[in-house]
């Protein structure tokens, strides 16, 4: 079951608005800690194209593309999942992840192991849109 980062919760993202999300798994007997991203509709990657018909990308119950990951929650351990933001394209769900995992990755406890995005950076309101967010979020984590 997922839990959510202040000012998020189900409904919010769900409302029509958010293509995809990123998020975060903790692991809390170690500390360990994993970023991802998921998009919430099938074949949906800007928000502005859901529809009523849309169908959901499996998120409910999604845990990660991580072997490690999902090893370590087939083994037994105990785990959190947060979901820190929606975005409305998922085009800017990868540009946050990425910088989340750039940024956080060299840490002792975080599990990614790789960066597997190509993404186009944002330009004008866009940029500093998501540099706000993005420094919202790390000031979370730190």
């Amino acid at each position: 079951e997922w839990s959510y980062s202040e000012d998020w919760s189900e409904g919010i993202l769900l409302d029509g608005g958010y293509a995809g999300f990123v998020y975060m798994i903790e692991f809390p007997e170690t500390g360990q800690v994993y970023y991802g991203m998921k998009q919430i509709y099938q074949r949906v990657k800007t928000a502005n194209k859901i529809k009523p018909t849309s169908k959901e990308n499996g998120w409910r119950g999604y845990t990660s593309s991580s072997k490690v990951v999902n090893r370590m929650i087939e083994e037994g351990m105990e785990y959190k999942k947060t979901i820190l933001w929606g975005f409305a394209s998922m085009a800017e769900t990868s540009y946050i992840e990425t910088a989340i995992i750039v940024t956080e990755g060299l840490k002792p406890n975080i599990i990614n192991l790789a960066v597997m995005q190509k993404c186009r950076l944002p330009t004008g309101e866009s940029k500093i849109r998501l540099r706000g967010i993005l420094q919202e979020i790390l000031s979370w984590l730190n």
